[in-house]
């Protein structure tokens, strides 16, 4: 995964399709990440963790998440921060849902 430093744009970044329902834009610097995501209605993200911090930002759609035991539906405007948990994220409306994700500490970003 290349890492930027200094000034780029949005249009640069690759788009990199994981399924006909999902692509992510990822600009990585040396200490953290932000990911562009783009996921079609119905998706089911797998229950995962990561070790540092994560922000996910929701910019259109709506997304059920489950963070350890607490469940809510966020959508536009709201925002998610976790840290060593356990997440899991549903999509509930039939339209295609856009969140920015902050990740502390670079890594490999595979699916």
């Amino acid at each position: 995964m290349p890492t930027l430093v200094g000034f780029g744009t949005f249009a640069a970044l690759p788009e990199e399709r994981i399924s006909d329902k999902m692509s992510r834009w990822i600009l990585s610097g040396d200490q953290g990440m932000l990911v562009w995501w783009s996921i079609a209605a119905g998706v089911h993200v797998e229950p995962h963790s990561h070790a540092n911090e994560q922000i996910v930002w929701m910019l259109k759609g709506k997304l059920e998440f489950r963070l350890g035991s607490e469940q809510r539906v966020c959508g536009p405007g709201d925002v998610v921060v976790s840290v060593g948990m356990d997440i899991e994220r549903k999509l509930l409306l039939a339209q295609r849902q856009r969140a920015l994700t902050t990740l502390c500490g670079r890594r490999n970003y595979a699916l």
